[in-house]
């Protein structure tokens, strides 16, 4: 069961990871993401949720890739928040991680198993470049 999350995680990776290099190559078309952050020049290029609609006793997985705007260049390091509620209470975070030199930064949250309707949450990434974060928001599946 372990393995097959690890194997999820790692293909959920590879498609934030490819999402990336077709942004970073000159001449590609950018994601159609938005993005959301300061006057910092880092930028959400590619969100990844893993499965794609949190499931009520089930882990729930997100990922970004994030590169710097002034550069094109992929994040090197930062340290990852990872906020989230469920109507008012907040939702465990069950580990969270930078992935260095890939810019590549992941959460994973333990859905409650009498969990409400819709989990509201975002992946922020602090690094010596800036501060960037994504928000979403889902519908948890019963």
């Amino acid at each position: 069961m372990y393995c097959k999350s690890i194997l999820k995680l790692v293909v959920a990776g590879a498609i934030v990871a490819a999402g990336l290099v077709s942004y970073a190559t000159p001449g590609a078309s950018a994601p159609g993401r938005r993005a959301r952050a300061t006057d910092y020049p880092l930028q959400v290029v590619a969100v990844q949720t893993d499965p794609k609609r949190p499931k009520a006793g089930k882990p729930f997985t997100a990922m970004i890739g994030i590169v710097n705007q002034e550069t094109q260049d992929l994040v090197q390091s930062g340290t990852v928040r990872c906020p989230a509620r469920i109507g008012r209470r907040g939702v465990r975070v069950a580990r969270k991680l930078f992935v260095d030199g890939t810019g590549i930064a992941a959460c994973t949250w333990v859905i409650p198993a009498k969990a409400g309707k819709r989990l509201i949450a975002r992946v922020e990434v602090t690094s010596d470049e800036g501060f960037v974060k994504a928000s979403f928001s889902k519908v948890i599946r019963p």
